[in-house]
């Protein structure tokens, strides 16, 4: 949860932060009045349908990466005992020479599950690139539509604005856009291609 935490509010910040820098310059040039409105990017999120299927896949990979890790730490705590159950047979020698092997087993393992794990973190934050993409004509058209020149995230908003809130026009805008959208996890090797 905590990830999700992070994520949303670096999206609130990334999309929100666009169009308030771009809207105050164009109020403070034409000499108008700030007409101010605010969307809770953290409410988007969870109650729109995309953000609730992003999510939703998130965990379901993120549980399947858990369990598979789970059963090789288990494997290799398997064959950990085995090793040492073999010491008193082996020779000195051989008995270090499997011990490395192993060692170099479990740091490729853990390695592999590391990897997983970047890529599940990529994979989502493309995901969550790609609704930025679709939510920023939404907030556009709720500025043109509310005659509104700012916009700022809930979360920056100490008090007030509840006659201010768009969120969920936003939500619905949103769920008119777009319902689901793939979480595919992506290695760092497959950005760089």
């Amino acid at each position: 949860m905590k990830f999700h935490r992070i994520a949303v509010r670096l999206f609130a910040g990334l999309a929100v932060a666009s169009f308030v820098s771009t809207a105050s310059l164009s109020a403070a040039s034409a000499g108008t009045p700030a007409s101010i409105l605010i969307v809770n990017s953290d409410q988007m999120f969870t109650q729109s349908k995309v953000g609730q299927n992003v999510r939703e896949q998130i965990q379901a990979l993120s549980k399947k990466l858990q369990s598979e890790s789970a059963k090789a730490e288990e494997g290799l705590k398997v064959e950990a005992t085995k090793l040492r159950d073999q010491r008193a047979l082996l020779k000195e020698e051989d008995f270090a020479k499997k011990v490395q092997a192993f060692q170099q087993k479990e740091q490729a393992t853990q390695q592999r599950f590391q990897e997983k794990g970047q890529a599940l973190q990529i994979g989502a934050n493309i995901a969550r690139n790609k609704i930025e993409e679709i939510v920023r004509p939404i907030f556009a058209d709720l500025l043109k539509a509310h005659d509104a020149n700012i916009l700022l995230d809930q979360s920056v908003v100490l008090a007030g604005g509840i006659d201010l809130d768009v969120t969920a026009e936003a939500v619905k805008a949103l769920d008119a856009k777009m319902t689901k959208l793939e979480v595919k996890p992506v290695s760092p090797n497959e950005l760089k291609k």
